[in-house]
């Protein structure tokens, strides 16, 4: 079996969107048929599982996993997820607050890469770091399009020492390549503002969800040429 790729998700400021493109990325995945598995790497973003909608579900979350050792199964893991059944499984934090120590983060995620096509991680942008991010196959920096977006964008690449591919959101695609030729980072996709995400996600509908808009078809692309390497549109 191919081990997974892993893609650390970092968020460039402040909504910047990183979250909504990783649910979405992990959604259009799962519809191309692939194994997905989305990681909460961020103990202060409230719990991934609910940008998901599956907050309430049952499932293993990270705190069920503290004080255990030795190798993870992760086949096992991943049937015991939050989501398996519907939607990718999610490996989140919950409501209370707990710290998981680096040795047990990646032991799972090695355990997690062994049983699954892709490994999305949501870093979180107070956690990324070179530490943090080491390891991973790829890095996808997601900006406002904004002035202060791009520059908080430029100062999280500085301080995680990588250069990551660059996501910008709510901007046009000339400034958006302008903006990525200024901060030396590769444009690997510009997304459309979509209304209708902060709508579906009161109402506990992932991103990803709408099979047909331009947020989606980007969110294919960048998934095709970045990620998988082959067409992913289902």
């Amino acid at each position: 079996m191919t081990e997974a790729k892993t893609v650390a998700v970092i968020g460039g400021g402040t909504g910047a969107g990183a979250t909504t493109l990783l649910v979405a990325l992990a959604m259009r995945a799962q519809a191309a048929g692939r194994r997905v598995c989305a990681v909460d790497a961020d103990p202060c973003g409230g719990g991934l599982d609910v940008a998901f909608g599956i907050e309430t579900g049952p499932g293993v979350r990270w705190e069920d996993l503290l004080g255990s050792d030795g190798p993870l199964d992760g086949a096992r893991l991943a049937e015991r997820l939050p989501g398996r059944d519907t939607r990718p499984g999610v490996l989140s934090f919950g409501r209370q607050w707990c710290t998981v120590p680096d040795e047990l983060f990646d032991r799972t995620l090695e355990g997690l890469r062994d049983a699954h096509d892709l490994v999305l991680i949501d870093v979180g942008r107070h956690r990324a770091t070179r530490a943090t991010v080491a390891g991973h196959d790829e890095l996808v920096l997601v900006a406002r399009g904004t002035a202060s977006g791009l520059a908080a964008a430029g100062a999280t690449a500085q301080r995680i020492e990588r250069l990551p591919s660059l996501v910008v959101r709510g901007a046009g695609a000339p400034s958006a390549r302008e903006a990525a030729a200024a901060l030396g980072m590769q444009l690997a996709a510009v997304l459309p503002t979509d209304r209708r995400l902060a709508i579906d996600a009161e109402r506990g509908v992932p991103a990803g969800s709408r099979a047909r808009s331009a947020y989606v078809g980007e969110c294919d692309t960048l998934l095709r040429d970045l990620l998988l390497g082959e067409d992913v549109a289902a």
